[in-house]
Formats: C-alpha cells, sequence, structure tokens
C-alpha cells in the first residue's frame, strides 16, 4: 500500500497549495495550477489536483497544531451564545474555519516538499516553511462507506484514487 501511495500522491512534490477549505466535516486542499472547470453548469476555478479528507487530520507547524479535524466542532472564538445553540456546520461558526485562515494566509507561497505514508494509509504531506499536514485513519471499519481520504486530478478527470478500510481503490 505505502508504494502505491507514494507513487501517486508522489505527483504532488514541488507543486503549490492553492486552497484549503471543507464541504460540512470534510476536509479540503487543493494544489497545483489554477484551472477552469465546470461545476454545476457554472465555470469555476480551481487547482488541478484535490486532497478530500475524511479521517482525522491535522495541519502542524513546527510543534504546534494550526487546525485539526476536531476543530469543526469546537465554536469559534468570536462566538458569544450558549453552547446549546452552536451549530458546527455553519459556514464561519467553527474553530477551523478561524483557524483555517492562519494556514491558508500562505497559500500560493507553500509548496510541496515530501510525502510519507503508512501500511494503513496515513498520510504526511510535508510544506514548504515548516507546515505539515497529516492524515490518520482512525475507524476500524472495512466496508465501501469506510473512505479515509481521496486524491484526483481535476484537469485529465481520471478516476479518483481512494483509500479506504477495505484497501485502495480507483472510482
Amino acid at each position: 500500500m505505502k508504494e502505491v501511495i507514494l507513487s501517486e500522491l508522489g505527483k504532488l512534490v514541488g507543486l503549490k497549495l492553492q486552497d484549503a477549505g471543507r464541504a460540512s466535516n470534510l476536509f479540503w486542499v487543493g494544489f497545483g495550477e489554477i484551472i477552469q472547470i465546470i461545476r454545476r453548469g457554472k465555470t469555476q476555478e480551481s487547482a488541478e489536483y484535490a486532497l478530500h479528507i475524511q479521517c482525522s487530520w491535522r495541519i502542524t507547524l513546527k510543534n504546534k497544531i494550526v487546525v485539526a479535524s476536531r476543530d469543526f466542532y469546537s465554536p469559534s472564538s468570536e462566538w458569544d451564545g450558549d453552547i446549546e445553540d452552536f451549530d458546527w456546520d455553519i459556514q464561519g461558526n467553527n474553530r477551523f474555519d478561524e483557524r483555517l485562515k492562519i494556514f491558508i494566509k500562505d497559500k500560493g507561497r507553500l509548496k510541496v516538499k515530501k510525502i510519507e505514508t503508512d501500511e494503513v494509509g496515513g498520510l504526511k504531506v510535508f510544506l514548504s516553511d515548516g507546515y505539515k499536514l497529516e492524515a490518520f485513519p482512525d475507524s476500524s471499519e472495512d466496508d465501501e462507506q469506510s473512505e479515509h481520504w481521496r486524491f484526483f486530478n481535476r484537469k485529465d478527470n481520471s478516476p479518483h484514487f481512494v483509500v479506504t478500510g477495505l484497501g485502495i481503490e480507483k472510482v
């Protein structure tokens, strides 16, 4: 598994980080050149390569966590309501949305330096300036719903490279 992942994600080495964000609790990161794609009938600009992470993950800068997967479920520092009223899935409401801005300020300047992986689909993406993105599968589920992360190229529309509890799939 390690060699296959390194071969596929090795395409990122040397490419720029272009953007990052979320769709609900799916964390996405875009790398490479900016291209135009048609989505839902509209032309949009997007990074050529996309990494979508659905397992636990974190971005660190040296010895400090900048933003991590559990930040989705914590209120931002500006939240002044009762915790019972907190809705994590509203854009801008949670700590992730707030903390990601710190990381994204360097977008376009950060480049992928190196990729490492492990036997269960864990991933380390070393970026310039001391940043590191780590994804670590944290579930023993091994069915078709157990997706940990996926990688794909929007430019050539090739099959998605998906790491699940069952191994690697191309869909």
